[in-house]
């Protein structure tokens, strides 16, 4: 129960009203608990995105969905995709690069990687309709909190403090198990169609974790945040694109 407690405490500011308190220490098992508070923030999303399509234009409530989400997950992940752009662009080392993604500041590569993917999700969200939104955002919940482990699967910790130290001791077979139950959760959601999206959202991950890697070592928390982002981005896109191209997403279990 605790790992689960931290991983909602980790991912958002939503107040739990049981657990051992922030002063505990952290459990190094709630990364594989991530998965599911992106399930359950995802679930909260659409059923705001299907509330706001009521009332107001679609692109409108779009656009309140997403800032709902960047307020309820306490605009951690948007500050790490900020961090990130900084300074794996505008760094000329690893050192370099680690330094100026701890500056409190925001410089011009992070200001336009955060209005870009938003942006970028508001669009993609607002081809969505209410039907397929509810298979949509819990996916994306999903394969997005899924992608800190596969960049964990694939990289060290190289901060020298942070929460990830919490996790540098969690094995790859965890991982791995939290990983494929995933996708298996997202191709339950809405059938083939939606395990491609995972698929492809994953191998952004990676993708993610490898370049980590190459520019700075490793990886640390604005790199986890960065990758939960990006993500997003690359299922939502992925989930416009099915939309347009008159695909449907149909859970697995309406074909039993």
């Amino acid at each position: 129960m605790k790992s689960l407690v931290d991983a909602f405490r980790l991912l958002t500011i939503v107040p739990v009203p049981f657990g051992s308190g922030h002063d505990s220490p952290q459990s190094k098992y709630a990364p594989l608990f991530f998965p599911l508070v992106g399930l359950l923030i995802g679930v909260g999303a659409a059923a705001l995105f299907a509330a706001f399509d009521d009332l107001l234009p679609r692109s409108l409530g779009a656009a309140l969905t997403i800032a709902a989400v960047v307020i309820i997950t306490g605009a951690l992940h948007i500050d790490g995709l900020a961090d990130f752009f900084d300074g794996m662009f505008g760094g000329h080392d690893p050192e370099s690069r680690l330094r100026i993604m701890k500056q409190p500041d925001v410089g011009a590569f992070g200001v336009a990687a955060v209005v870009l993917v938003l942006l970028i999700d508001w669009v993609a969200l607002s081809s969505i309709s209410v039907t397929m939104a509810w298979i949509v955002l819990p996916l994306v919940g999903v394969v997005s909190r899924t992608a800190p482990l596969v960049v964990m699967a694939v990289t060290s910790y190289v901060s020298q403090n942070g929460l990830g130290q919490s996790y540098a001791k969690l094995s790859n077979i965890a991982l791995l198990v939290a990983i494929v139950l995933a996708v298996v959760v997202g191709a339950v959601i809405g059938g083939g169609l939606s395990l491609s999206i995972a698929i492809a959202g994953l191998i952004a991950a990676l993708l993610i974790g490898l370049f980590s890697k190459k520019r700075i070592g490793g990886a640390n928390g604005d790199v986890y945040g960065a990758s939960i982002e990006l993500v997003v981005a690359v299922c939502l896109i992925g989930a416009a694109g099915v939309v347009e191209g008159g695909g449907r997403f149909e859970a697995l279990w309406t074909n039993l």
